[in-house]
């Protein structure tokens, strides 16, 4: 897996947001990514980039925030390619607080573009103010945005982690926002769907990838 690759530094930023690296007896484990299932297309793409049996997998149900609920799940149970992933940096187990930028050389905007997708979000504000957001508790993603946002858009930001939850929110709007996006979201090869493009109550989609 070359993370110089924009599509596999991609993809390994949103596997770290919004994967599951799960280690179970022996050799046995797996890696699971769960999303909405409008976004099974992503799912998709990343079952293509992989040479290893995978499954995609779709379920209804009901949640605290919807009577139902359609996901869709790719799950992957090579030893080997979770080896792979492993050791570039995503970890088994709980890791919001331990993921990182990866080990070696790679693609740092389709890293950060897949981080983004997958925990932040871009678009406008109802009084249509651009915005560039991510929400993580990663010291060390956190710090690498501002780094990248510094350098790309000029702007610094400091992080400090809320008292309610110990979560670090990073929010750029106005300019910095624009010169941030315009620089994440070039026009990729693989066209990947970015679920942080989604619409929500306060946001309205605007910019595309």
């Amino acid at each position: 897996m070359d993370l110089r690759v924009p599509e596999y530094a991609y993809m390994f930023g949103f596997l770290q947001a919004d994967g599951h690296l799960e280690q179970g007896i022996g050799q046995k484990g797996r890696l699971s990514v769960e999303l909405a299932a409008r976004d099974i297309d992503l799912l998709r793409r990343f079952r293509a980039l992989t040479p290893y049996k995978s499954t995609i997998s779709e379920r209804t149900r009901s949640t605290n925030f919807a009577a139902v609920h359609a996901s869709a799940t790719w799950t992957l149970c090579s030893l080997e390619a979770r080896t792979t992933l492993n050791a570039l940096g995503l970890p088994y187990g709980r890791k919001s607080t331990a993921i990182a930028p990866p080990r070696g050389s790679f693609s740092g905007r389709d890293y950060l573009r897949g981080v983004i997708d997958a925990d932040g979000s871009v678009g406008r504000t109802g009084k249509g103010h651009p915005f560039v957001s991510l929400t993580t508790a990663s010291t060390a993603i956190g710090h690498y945005l501002c780094d990248y946002a510094k350098e790309v858009a000029g702007v610094q930001r400091t992080i400090k982690r809320n008292t309610r939850d110990g979560i670090y929110n990073v929010l750029y709007t106005m300019e910095a926002a624009q010169r941030l996006a315009a620089d994440l979201y070039y026009p990729l090869q693989s066209a990947y769907v970015a679920p942080a493009f989604r619409p929500d109550p306060d946001a309205q989609r605007t910019m595309t990838p």
